[in-house]
């Protein structure tokens, strides 16, 4: 089943709680901050509305209301974005679910920043990218990935490029991930590492470009397998051309 939400239509009917099934949503077009949950408030016996709040980057919390837009998703859901660019910052906090491109195309959906904060979440089809540093409500990372809140998570098919810092990095001052895949990805021409890695049982890199990281920061790297990783896959990739290395901490 399809739910196609349009305009200011998207956030009434998530406000209104939606359908509480897996299926496939529909987005035409996002724009400045979006959060993805799968509730946005509740309401007292006295009838007083009191909005939930997200720890989402970069300020320590947030409630729901203070969110640009807010689409209502549940385990099982696919969100699908139309090709073309979105002018929008995503926090994903919809454990379970897919997030991609509607249409088979060479175009892409193009959103500025993804952070997510769920787990189970598959990232598809999807172009992350753009300058941030000028936009205080934004991370100048690609995808933040928030162990904190997640054990494993999987970024297929997608672009990371052009992004002010990391193209692929982790967030969180606590948690472990238990399995990362990074599957058939450009990752190109981010200021800093192309993409990081740290507290994890088991990451798997394979049939990426990584390439053009770290022109903003001489200590950068394509790949960076930091502190207490125990096990790394890395098959098929072409890694080279960073400006820096590109491969750290392997040995």
């Amino acid at each position: 089943m399809r739910r196609s939400l349009l305009g200011s239509l998207l956030v009434f009917w998530c406000l209104a709680g939606g359908v509480g099934f897996a299926g496939e949503i529909a987005v035409p077009n996002l724009a400045g901050d979006v959060l993805i949950a799968e509730t946005f408030s509740h309401t007292l016996k006295d009838g007083t509305v009191v909005w939930h709040e997200f720890e989402a980057w970069p300020r320590v919390m947030w409630t729901a209301d203070t969110f640009t837009m807010r689409i209502e998703a549940h385990p099982g859901d696919t969100v699908f974005l139309e090709p073309g660019t979105h002018d929008a910052a995503v926090w994903v906090f919809s454990p379970g679910i897919t997030i991609t491109t509607a249409v088979e195309s060479e175009t892409l959906a193009q959103i500025r920043t993804l952070e997510v904060d769920a787990d189970r979440v598959t990232v598809e089809r999807i172009a992350v990218g753009g300058p941030q540093q000028q936009n205080p409500n934004r991370s100048g990372h690609g995808i933040e990935v928030n162990r904190k809140y997640l054990d494993r998570i999987v970024i297929r098919d997608c672009a990371i490029e052009r992004n002010d810092w990391t193209g692929i990095h982790i967030i969180g001052a606590s948690g472990w991930i238990v399995e990362m895949r990074i599957e058939n990805c450009r990752i190109a021409d981010n200021g800093q590492d192309g993409m990081d890695s740290q507290k994890m049982s088991r990451l798997f890199v394979t049939d990426c470009t990584i390439t053009g990281n770290g022109w903003a920061n001489a200590h950068s790297v394509g790949v960076r397998i930091g502190t207490n990783v125990e096990s790394v896959v890395l098959e098929g990739n072409d890694i080279s051309g960073n400006v820096n290395e590109d491969i750290i901490g392997l040995d």
